[in-house]
């Protein structure tokens, strides 16, 4: 499972991109670049996400499944 890390790319030939990553609060900006079997890049899709800080005694859902 890849790490995401600022301003380096990451390169798969799968649809979709799982990783590893414990990303701290705030707001975080992804770009997704598509490029053919011609080599020929999209224009890059920016996706923000914001991560909100957990609160005293809030556990993350997989950290309550059996």
């Amino acid at each position: 499972m890849p790490v995401l890390r600022r301003h380096q790319a990451v390169s798969i030939t799968q649809p979709r991109l799982v990783v590893q990553n414990k990303l701290p609060p705030g707001r975080h900006r992804f770009a997704l670049v598509v490029v053919d079997e011609h080599g020929r890049e999209s224009a890059p899709d920016i996706c923000e996400v914001t991560v909100q800080p957990r609160q005293p005694g809030q556990h993350r859902e997989q950290d309550t499944k059996p």
